[in-house]
This record gives C-alpha cells, structure tokens and sequence, in this order.
C-alpha cells in the first residue's frame, strides 16, 4: 500500500518499512496542533501568565514609524500607571546608530516626548525570544518577522492589525494578563474579515508632503491608543519578580537542558 511519504521517509518506501533512528520522534502536527501553535500556544516560557509583556516594534528603517510608535506607547502607558512593560523598536533594513528622522522628532515634541536620544537598530533574529509580541508598521514587516521566527505566528501583527482585533476581542474571565489579552486576540484573527492592506499598514511618511505625515499620526495614535486601553488593566506583577530566562535556540536549550540534568545529581 501506497502511503504518503513522512519528514523522514524515502520516496517509493512505505513508512511502516522505514529504519527508526533511536530517539526519533515523529514530528508531524495534527490539525488542531497547528492551530494551537498558530495561537502561541508553544511557548517555551514556564509561567506565560506571569510574564512581563515585551513588544518589539518593527518597520524599515527604524527611524520614524517605530520609534514614534514605541515611545508613544511608553509615555501613555506610562500616564495610565502600566508599569513593568518592556518596550524596544528595530527596522528591517536599518542602519544601525543613526538618528531618528526630524519630521518623527517634531511630532513626539508635539505629543510631549522626545526621540533625540533613539538610535536606529537593525532587526535581528536573536531579539525575537519566544514571548515577545511583534507590532509592524507593515504587512511586509509581519513576514519579514515571521521568516525569522515562523513560531512567532501568532504573536506578530501589524500595529492597525491589532488595534483592530482587540477592538473585537473578548478575553476570558480571570485576571486580565497579557497572556489572556494574546489569547483572546488570536481567538479574533481566526474569525477576522478580510481587509485591504491599506487598512492594516501605517503610510511611510519619509520624503513626503504634510498631509501624508498627518495621516501617519492619525493612524499611529488612534492604534496605540487601543492598545493602551486594553493594558490599562493589566495584572501588575510584583516589581522584584522576573521571568526565568528562555533558550531561544536549540544550542542554547540543549545547554540548558543539560546544566539541569547536572543539578539533579548533585
């Protein structure tokens, strides 16, 4: 009998007569698997309920959209006593160390924060760890991010993207987490309408007129502001509390795997 070929099966051998490796482990994902990865559900944190948000927010450059965005987030957070965030911002093609641009420093004088002090860092795989959130400018970030990270699938939006879906999202009852917040928001994407890309991007105001760099702020604000409405009654965890380190790489997760098996024998 003719069998479709598995992750280590040889082509025109039934899998049944296939040699198993010891140790092996068949890797394949049942439907609803995939589905609960999609949500996030394959963490390797320990505790996600009791983790410490961290959100990374990406566009190209790094040097108007997600600097603008970060540390609007930050002062409004801030203004609305949500504390133990952690924030950070990087470009998909940024030069590291440079400045923000000018027309972004103007406008956070204008909301009452500054951006001199940023510098432009470029997206790496290593600052994506397996409970961070994701927050870009563009779709064409969102699957720049997940090139990196497919695992992250679940927890890499546009900025307007989520915005939208927390508009609709119902968290379950029980203390209101960030874990709780993610989990009701991927409920959301599941059942979310299809949209034109222009309602989910930010506009790259660099090089253009002022109309563009108001419809830039219009749409940056309106979405932080929904998010921070949603933090805004996050479950503070205690100031001296830290989540445990996560392996984000499997040199790094056999290491650990084995310093724990040496802390058993001792």
């Amino acid at each position: 009998m003719c069998t479709r070929p598995g992750p280590f099966t040889r082509v025109g051998v039934p899998s049944r007569e296939q040699p198993k490796r010891r140790g092996h482990r068949d890797l394949r994902l049942t439907g609803r698997a995939r589905c609960r990865r999609a949500e996030g559900a394959f963490s390797m944190s320990s505790d996600p309920s009791s983790a410490r948000p961290h959100l990374i927010v990406v566009c190209t450059a790094n040097a108007i959209r997600s600097p603008f965005v970060e540390n609007l987030l930050r002062k409004r957070l801030a203004e609305r006593g949500v504390h133990g965030v952690e924030l950070e911002s990087a470009g998909t093609a940024a030069r590291s160390g440079g400045p923000a641009e000018e027309g972004a420093r103007a406008l956070a004088r204008a909301r009452g924060f500054s951006l001199d002090a940023h510098r432009t860092r470029l997206l790496e795989e290593r600052m994506l760890s397996a409970g961070t959130t994701v927050l870009c400018a563009e779709r064409a970030h969102r699957r720049v991010v997940r090139g990196m990270r497919p695992d992250l699938i679940g927890q890499a939006f546009t900025i307007r993207e989520f915005a939208r879906l927390l508009d609709g999202a119902r968290p379950a009852d029980g203390p209101n987490t960030w874990s709780a917040i993610l989990s009701a928001v991927a409920r959301a994407r599941f059942g979310d309408r299809h949209v034109a890309q222009s309602e989910d991007d930010i506009v790259d105001p660099i090089g253009q007129d002022a109309p563009v760099w108001v419809e830039f702020e219009q749409r940056a604000t309106s979405a932080v502001e929904v998010i921070v409405e949603a933090m805004s009654g996050l479950a503070q965890p205690a100031p001296d509390r830290r989540a445990p380190a996560v392996p984000t790489t499997r040199r790094a997760y056999r290491a650990a795997t084995r310093a724990r098996a040496r802390d058993a024998h001792l």
